[in-house]
């Protein structure tokens, strides 16, 4: 078993690493983990842990994908977070505008479930991980510094080859390989 997800790796713009120490830095008090530059990835579809003769058949869906879409770009224009302002879960970097990978996703969703794989019931928000909470002091200062932290710029993110990565975790955080990339037309 291989714990796999398809994603587009992300190096961060200078503003968007900028913003990310101004949010680490106004919570250093709460207890927050933090994503490494160097593992910041947009993911397309997360699969879990997947048998290896799932493997063969997910790489010719995503080759077929690949082949069957223009690059595209997406610009990520916001800051989010999961959960509730009571009981936030993820900081997160998004798009306001992001339906060509939206279309991606939904191509792609029937051809996962053709080879066996569970369907997706969640929404889809595609989105960089920034930080993930384990608890926050000051949960109404936690709201307010994130709605002020809107950035006032955008980061294009070239959609052009999506990666099927394995990862695995570890205390030190997870370890990232990509196994095949999928060039877009």
């Amino acid at each position: 078993m291989k714990r796999l997800f398809i994603a587009v790796p992300v190096v961060l713009s200078d503003d968007f690493q900028k913003l990310s120490e101004t949010i680490q830095q106004k919570m250093k008090r709460d207890d927050v983990v933090w994503v490494k530059p160097q593992l910041q990835h947009l993911t397309l579809r997360f699969l879990g842990a997947t048998t290896d003769s799932l493997i063969d058949p997910l790489i010719s869906a995503l080759r077929e994908l690949g082949s069957q879409n223009r690059k595209f770009e997406l610009k990520m224009d916001k800051i989010g977070v999961f959960g509730s302002r009571y009981a936030p879960t993820t900081i997160w970097y998004g798009f306001n505008h992001f339906e060509p990978f939206k279309n991606l996703f939904d191509q792609l969703e029937p051809r996962l479930k053709e080879i066996g794989f569970e369907a997706n019931y969640g929404n889809f928000v595609p989105h960089l991980t920034v930080g993930r909470i384990k608890k926050i002091e000051n949960k109404h200062q936690f709201t307010e510094q994130i709605t002020q932290l809107q950035p006032t710029f955008t980061q294009s993110v070239a959609i052009d080859s999506l990666e099927l990565i394995k990862s695995k975790l570890t205390t030190q955080g997870p370890i990232y390989k990509t196994l095949e990339v999928f060039p877009l037309q």
